[in-house]
Order: C-alpha cells, then structure tokens, then sequence
C-alpha cells in the first residue's frame, strides 16, 4: 500500500466520539450515529455528539478543543455546523466553560459578522418581555450601550446564555 492509498484510507474514517473509535464514513455503525443524532460536519471532518448527550459532548469537545481554536481563528466561533447550529451555540448548550468563551470571543470581537451578532443579541434582550426591565426604553438603552461600547464578551455571553 503507497502513501496515496493510506492518505484515502485515512479520509475514509471519522473519528466517534462515543466508541473512541475510527469508524467508517458511510458504514453501519456511522448511518446509525447519525440516525442518533449526530452531526457529520464535513468542512472540519467532525462528528458532533447530540446537544442532549452531554456529557459525550463535553467529553469531545474537551477532546478537541485545540480544533476548537483553530476554527475560530480562521472563521469564526458563529461558524455554522451544516447549516443548522452555530458553533457558538453548541458550547453554549454543552455548558463550555465562560472563561474559555470569552477568550474564544475576543478572537473574534472586531469581525463584522461578530458585531453584528452581538448587535442582535442586545436587541433581543432588551426586547424581550420576560428578560428586559420593563421600565426604561428598550431603543434608548440599546444607543446607549453601543454607544458606548461599554459591554464586553462576558456581558454579551451573558446575555446569550440567558437567550438561548
């Protein structure tokens, strides 16, 4: 077997994250993970555990966790997983540690696509009905605080994880 032949082979497996196994693209036990729930996320050749899985999922993405890094340094952690959740959303739900998040966010805090997310998360926040203080004036505090500038990557998450 040449190094090509080994170089396709390797592209042929994925690794599970609830065996800690190579499984095979394609084959039984992969089509039932899948079936299960979980994500192949072909761009980062990934398989993402069920957000309802937790404690797998915590396991992975601590297991993957330098990818983790990689991504957001190169795209974004808004980086959307096959069209359905972002990756934001992911650790999120996994209850990923804050301080880690924050970090993660200031990679990215000046993209636009970031402002415009954290833009989008004050809104609905201060427009919610269960979340906002009802007394002030949900368009007058939102000047305010991107005016000002003065919320920063723990007070958006916060904010996000009240949200989601």
């Amino acid at each position: 077997m040449d190094t090509l032949d080994q170089l396709t082979e390797a592209h042929k497996k994925i690794y599970n994250p609830k065996s800690n196994r190579m499984i095979i693209i394609n084959g039984p036990a992969y089509r039932k993970l899948l079936c299960d729930g979980y994500m192949h996320w072909r761009e980062e050749r990934l398989l993402i555990p069920p957000l309802h899985e937790l404690p797998i999922l915590r396991r992975y993405l601590s297991f993957i966790s330098y990818r983790i890094w990689g991504i957001v340094s190169e795209s974004s952690l808004l980086t959307v997983v096959n069209e359905k959740i972002s990756l934001l959303q992911i650790l999120l739900k996994a209850n990923w540690h804050n301080l880690t998040l924050c970090q993660l966010l200031k990679l990215c805090w000046e993209r636009e696509e970031t402002k415009v997310w954290r833009n989008n998360i004050l809104m609905k926040f201060l427009h919610h009905s269960n979340l906002a203080p009802s007394k002030y004036r949900p368009s007058a505090l939102y000047d305010a605080f991107t005016k000002t500038n003065v919320l920063g990557s723990e007070h958006i998450l916060a904010l996000a994880h009240a949200l989601y």
